[in-house]
């Protein structure tokens, strides 16, 4: 007598493996789509802090007055930089999403950002002098069109009296 498998022994055993791997397609598929939102939201929160801390680094620079520190508009400050007795007119100006323009004197530096959005506000409106400064960026939110990640930070710069 031969031991084998029928053909309906067959069928349900494979029906039963198939049944598995959709099981387990669909529980690796939506774990990689949660992944690569995290990649999305971890990338965009990484653009947002390196342009937020290479603002700050040039703001950070002002030095002199408070009176010498001026929100010319949303997307500029001026400041004075005091270095050896001798001053120095520096300013930042957003350009767009994708560069802001650090002057300091004749000379100009262009820095490139990655699709975020800079602006700078007086943190106390009702206030005479310009400081601290208010530096709010966002971004484009990865898992709404609609909608933006934003990271405000106050600044005043030590050097500023």
């Amino acid at each position: 007598m031969k031991k084998a498998f029928t053909l309906l022994e067959l069928i349900i055993a494979i029906a039963i493996f198939t049944s598995f791997l959709i099981v387990l397609i669909l529980v690796l598929n939506n774990y990689l789509d949660k992944a690569q939102k995290n990649i999305l939201l971890l990338d965009a929160f990484r653009r947002l802090s390196e342009t937020a801390d290479r603002v700050i680094e040039y703001l950070t620079k002002a030095a002199g007055p408070t009176t010498s520190v001026k929100v010319e508009s949303p997307t500029k400050v001026s400041f004075d930089i005091i270095l050896y007795g001798q001053k120095i007119n520096a300013a930042v100006e957003v350009v767009d999403t994708r560069q802001f323009k650090y002057y300091e004197n004749e000379q100009v530096q262009t820095i490139p950002v990655e699709n975020v959005v800079v602006r700078f506000a007086k943190a106390v409106p009702a206030s005479e002098i310009d400081l601290p400064l208010r530096v709010i960026v966002s971004t484009p939110n990865p898992f709404n069109a609609t909608s933006t990640l934003s990271m405000e930070f106050t600044v005043y710069p030590p050097g500023v009296r």
